[in-house]
């Protein structure tokens, strides 16, 4: 139930501010309440107990208290209780600490005025000035309640904070010594931050034992090493652990063309690494540690060890995550070209759910290169990741926030990016290259690359403001761009702006363009008479769109005081027309793989054709044959030889969405000719219908049908095999030629001839064998030894089953297994 009256203070120790108590015992004369409850602490109940205070018929105040076990405990102090000293308000009891409830302070705002290389708002800046709140607070977060750590000890220069389970913070009632150790070390020009600590993660695993180095000597040299071993629960999962490490130097060596400055390489075994987008780069750890390890982490000029961290492998979307059964491996490099460029890559193989090959880098230059005084600087984030199991290859290229021409304040900002399905993938032939963000109106497919606004933003002075965009997008159905310029004149009352704009649209199945332009100016300016502003504006505009076939289009003027519009020529399309058969054939593939033969087992060769330039027959072998027939389009009825009218197998109609035409029938057919003649049957051969995905832009009722772009499901093609060889009973008739042999000349001592003398002891027949064997095959002896021996093929990698012990069977067809008592040779 919810009753507070501080509802706020309530929902720092129940979430929702709403406390629910399980086996509750009332108390009446101490007007309280115990029983078990969860809280913002642990989501295990722990006990509760809620007292009351009066002042007659009224309630006055609550007092409820958590017992967290281990001397710490949660309080809720709820209007003005008695039995206690405490004002109003949530606090946490813990180490002989009475500490407010808090949660973390909101995000700061973000200032438009401050936009990174990608056009994305950034924080306003924080000012310095002023005192910082330092009051000791516990902070209620997702996973838990987190207490201030003890100060730092300080032993000459190095500083040590215990259980640093969260930068300077830990979970309440955690002991001070058990979780870890972080140091900072600062002598001279050598400078020295690690971490090793223990963080909680989410079942099946328990515990992860991160750790983390980073060596600074001087400006020069500089390595970072980090890691984490995850612990399994006991729940059957496997251990996970990952470690990466990274050695730079500023001067670098090598020809001045091309100067290593680091290198680095890393490893995890059931672990994978979330591949960062092209925008994103600027804040991976793997790729700063290249460059500048003392990067990673710094908040407050001080760089923060476990911050990294918890970025790496914690929160809920880490770097590095467990994944069973996965591996990765990883290599960077740091380098300048021509002093000039420089750049970070990092090269990531993962393998195991999904094979993963990853190519990041960030690279840059600047103009002049050794002036201060620079016209330019580009940089740029690109990542590229090949995923050849699934079928796709998607790379992204972006400015950094550091990227300006001419002038520091003409900021560059925008992507580009490009996706390539092929192979299995359900999209495989697709494509589409994106740069910067498409106008609302003309819709792409989710699955292509993320859209980011593309341009520029430069300030001239306080007066001059001049911006610019830009879009382009390639598909295998269109081809559409544009962009915009705006500038702006502000000084005092007086404001002027010059507004551009062209878009374009082509379309090739079928054919079609739809292009448009506009431009406006405009000039205002703000007078005050007395004591009134007046504000007078004038501006004049026109714009021009043409679109065909059939060619028409519009022009619009635009004057202050009155717009109108002229039209001309065809009106707009309203949808897309019907194509021919003509037109719709070439967006099919070519004929020769539009429908497909492919021999799967039991292909021998191909024999020569019957007429020169004609089909060459397949070579099946004796053992059996196995071919697959399969279309690009997708099939209502499949047909088994030449002549059947009976379908081996059926499916709903065809529709062609670019011809306007539903409900056709489409068959495939199939036929065996042996010999010249067609006249073989497929009846009694094996058949197995293979389905798969079509484009529902080929083969759709409606363009914007659910599904992303995909007909699921559909028949493509038979997989068929050949029945059972038969062998017969009879060789059939054999000549002499057959059984004749060539002589061999001059003739020889044969083994097999009848004049030659024998050699060797001579076989007897002594009788009691047969018995001998009864006796002796089912004995402890010799199941002993059949035991020993499939043991020893067992560990040579033969797979025996499950080998019967009872040798019974064995001894009683001895007894008629032999026609005759076997012969004996003496050795």
């Amino acid at each position: 139930m919810s009753f507070f009256a501080d509802p706020d203070a309530a929902e720092l120790v129940f979430t929702g501010a709403v406390v629910s108590i399980d086996g509750a015992v009332y108390d009446p004369s101490a007007l309280s309440v115990g029983g078990h409850a969860t809280t913002t602490a642990s989501p295990s109940p722990v006990p509760v107990r809620l007292a009351f205070t009066v002042d007659g018929e009224w309630v006055t105040g609550a007092l409820v208290v958590a017992d967290l076990g281990e001397g710490s405990a949660l309080v809720l102090v709820d209007g003005a209780p008695g039995g206690t000293a405490l004002p109003a308000g949530a606090w946490a009891l813990t180490d002989g600490q009475v500490l407010r409830l808090a949660r973390r302070a909101p995000a700061p705002p973000t200032d438009p005025g401050r936009l990174d290389g990608l056009g994305r708002a950034l924080p306003a800046v924080r000012q310095r000035g002023g005192a910082r709140d330092r009051t000791p607070r516990a902070l209620v977060t997702e996973n838990g309640i987190l207490t201030p750590r003890p100060g730092p000890l300080r032993r000459k220069g190095v500083r040590i904070l215990d259980s640093p389970a969260v930068r300077g913070w830990s979970p309440i009632g955690t002991p001070g010594d058990e979780n870890g150790i972080s140091v900072q070390y600062w002598n001279g020009p050598l400078r020295l931050v690690g971490a090793l600590t223990a963080l909680p993660t989410a079942p099946p695993y328990k515990t992860v034992i991160g750790g983390l180095l980073v060596v600074a000597a001087g400006s020069t040299l500089n390595g970072t090493a980090m890691g984490a071993y995850v612990v399994p629960d006991g729940s059957g999962a496997q251990p996970s652990l990952f470690a990466y490490g990274a050695l730079g130097n500023n001067i670098g060596f090598g020809p001045p063309m091309f100067q290593v400055r680091g290198i680095s390489a890393g490893f995890g075994w059931n672990s994978r690494v979330r591949v960062p987008a092209a925008d994103a780069l600027g804040s991976f750890p793997f790729l700063i540690a290249l460059d500048d390890p003392s990067a990673i982490g710094v908040e407050d000029d001080e760089v923060d060890p476990l911050k990294v961290l918890g970025s790496l492998i914690g929160g809920s979307l880490p770097w590095v995550a467990p994944q069973e059964g996965d591996l990765w491996f990883a290599a960077g490099l740091a380098f300048d070209c021509f002093e000039s460029f420089r750049g970070n890559l990092l090269a990531l193989v993962q393998t195991g759910s999904d094979l993963t090959i990853s190519l990041l880098g960030v690279g840059g230059a600047q103009f002049p290169t050794k002036s201060d005084k620079k016209i330019a600087r580009v940089e740029i984030g690109i990542e590229a990741t090949l995923r050849p199991t699934a079928g796709e290859l998607s790379i992204s290229a972006g400015f950094t926030e550091k990227t300006f021409l001419i002038d520091p304040n003409c900021k560059l900002r925008g992507s580009l990016g490009l996706k390539f399905w092929f192979g299995e993938h359900a999209h495989a032939g697709d494509f589409a290259i994106i740069l910067g963000a498409i106008p609302a109106g003309r819709d792409l497919p989710v699955r292509y690359p993320k859209q980011v606004a593309t341009g520029l933003t430069w300030a001239l002075g306080s007066t001059v403001n001049i911006s610019g965009s830009a879009y382009a997008a390639f598909t295998p159905k269109s081809l559409m761009a544009g962009g915009g310029l705006d500038v702006t004149f502000q000084s005092g009352m007086l404001r002027a702006w010059l507004t551009a704009r062209v878009d374009a649209l082509l379309e090739w199945n079928p054919f079609y363009f739809d292009i448009g332009m506009g431009v406006r100016v405009g000039v205002s300016a703000t007078i005050k008479v007395w004591f009134v502003r007046i504000k007078i504006s004038i501006e004049v505009g026109v714009s021009v769109r043409v679109w065909g076939p059939s060619v028409g289009g519009e022009a619009t003027v635009h004057l202050w005081f009155i717009s109108f519009t002229i039209g001309f020529g065809a009106a707009r399309r309203s949808h897309a027309p019907a194509l021919d058969w003509g037109g719709f054939q070439g967006m099919l593939p070519p004929p020769e793989n539009m429908v497909r033969t492919t021999p799967i087992a039991g292909y021998e060769g191909e024999s020569a054709p019957a007429t020169p330039g004609g089909i060459k027959p397949w070579l099946a072998g004796n053992g059996g044959f196995t071919f697959t027939a399969d279309t690009q389009a997708p099939v209502s009825k499949v047909f088994l030889d030449q002549g059947s009218t009976t379908p081996a197998a059926t499916d709903s109609t065809v529709d062609i969405l670019p011809m306007h035409v539903r409900g056709k029938g489409s068959e495939l057919r199939v036929w065996v000719t042996l010999n010249g003649a067609a006249t073989y049957s497929l009846a009694r051969w094996g058949r197995a219908i293979l389905r798969g995905n079509v484009p529902n832009g080929l083969w759709g009722q409606q363009a914007d049908a659910p599904g992303d772009g995909i007909i699921h499901d559909r028949i493509l093609g038979v997989r068929l095999t050949s029945p059972p060889v038969d062998h017969g009973t009879s060789t059939g008739f054999i000549d002499e030629k057959g059984i004749s042999f060539d002589p061999i000349n001059p003739d020889g001592n044969q083994p097999l001839s009848s004049g030659e003398s024998a050699t060797g002891p001579a076989p007897t027949r002594p009788g009691g064998v047969i018995t001998a064997i009864q006796n002796g095959i089912d004995t402890t002896a010799t199941r002993g030894n059949r035991t020993a021996l499939a043991q020893a093929l067992t560990a040579l990698g033969a797979n025996l089953g499950t080998l019967d012990t009872n040798l019974s069977a064995y001894a009683d067809a001895a007894g008629t297994a032999f026609t005759a008592e076997p012969m004996l040779v003496a050795g």
